[in-house]
C-alpha cells in the first residue's frame, strides 16, 4: 500500500485498489456456493443446518429438544472447545475436555456437589486411562485473604509430578468463562436412553460430545466443504466473488 499511495496514487483515488481478505472456507451445495470467514462462521453454518428436522432426546421418557434450543447447545459446545484450544498450551487438554459437561466450576457448586459428582469423580474419569497415561488429584483451594479460590491439580507422569492451579475466576470471567457456560447447560443432561435424531436417521449417544459430532457429520453430508490457506489457492472469479 505504500507504494501505491508513493507511486501510482491515482490508483487509490479512483478506488482501483481492492484489498482480499481471504475466506477460510468455500461451501457448495447443489448449484449453490457459500464462503465462510473463520471456523466459528462454519460452526454457525453447520450448528444452523444441523438442527432441521433434528431432535435430542436426552434420557428416556424426557421430551425432545430441537430448534432454537438445541442450535444453541450445539454453538455453546462449539465456544467451549474453542476456549479448550486456545488454553491447551497452558491446562492439560484431556483435563479441560472433561470440564465441559462436569460440574460447573463455581464455589457454590464445588462445595454442595452430591457425592459422586465432585473433584474425587472427575479424577476418577480422568484416571481411566491405560496404563502409561498421566494420573491426576484434585482438591479445592478455598479463598482467603491473600488467595483467592482455585482448584490444584496434581498430574503425575513417568515419575514427574506437575501442579496446576486454575483459578476459579477464570472460570467465571476469564479465558475459561466459556467451559463454565457449557457445563451450565451441559452437567447431567444426557443419561440413558439417550438419543440423537435426523430425519429419519438416529443415533444412541452417552454424551453431549458424541451427540455433537454426529450430528456434525449429517450436517456435512450432501455439501463439499473446501479450506482456503490464502490467496494463492483461489482463482480471480473466487476472489472478485468474496
Amino acid at each position: 500500500l505504500t507504494f501505491f499511495y508513493r507511486q501510482m496514487p491515482e490508483l487509490i483515488e479512483r478506488g482501483y485498489v481492492y484489498i482480499g481478505l481471504p475466506p477460510l472456507y468455500k461451501i457448495k451445495q447443489g448449484k449453490t456456493e457459500l464462503y465462510l470467514k473463520d471456523d466459528p462462521a462454519l460452526d454457525a453454518y453447520l450448528a444452523n443446518n444441523a438442527v432441521e428436522n433434528a431432535s435430542l432426546i436426552p434420557a428416556s421418557g424426557e421430551p425432545p429438544i430441537e430448534g432454537v434450543a438445541l442450535e444453541k447447545l450445539l454453538m455453546t459446545y462449539a465456544s467451549a472447545q474453542d476456549a479448550i484450544d486456545r488454553n491447551a498450551h497452558r491446562y492439560d487438554r484431556s483435563l479441560l475436555e472433561a470440564l465441559v459437561d462436569f460440574t460447573p466450576m463455581d464455589l457454590e457448586h464445588l462445595r454442595n456437589a452430591p457425592a459422586g459428582e465432585g473433584l474425587d469423580a472427575l479424577a476418577r474419569r480422568l484416571n481411566q486411562g491405560s496404563l502409561g497415561t498421566p494420573r491426576f488429584s484434585l482438591v479445592l483451594q478455598e479463598p482467603t485473604e491473600q488467595r483467592p479460590a482455585a482448584v490444584l491439580v496434581t498430574r503425575r507422569h513417568m515419575g514427574e509430578e506437575h501442579i496446576q492451579v486454575l483459578p476459579l475466576a477464570a472460570f467465571e470471567s476469564g479465558d475459561l468463562r466459556p467451559l463454565h457456560q457449557a457445563s451450565q447447560l451441559l452437567h447431567g443432561l444426557i443419561r440413558e436412553g439417550a438419543t440423537i435424531n435426523r430425519g429419519n436417521r438416529s443415533a444412541e449417544v452417552t454424551g453431549f460430545a458424541q451427540a455433537q459430532a454426529w450430528l456434525m457429520e449429517e450436517a456435512k453430508k450432501g455439501r463439499q466443504i473446501q479450506r482456503f490457506k490464502g490467496l494463492g489457492e483461489m482463482n480471480p472469479e473466487q476472489l472478485w466473488d468474496t
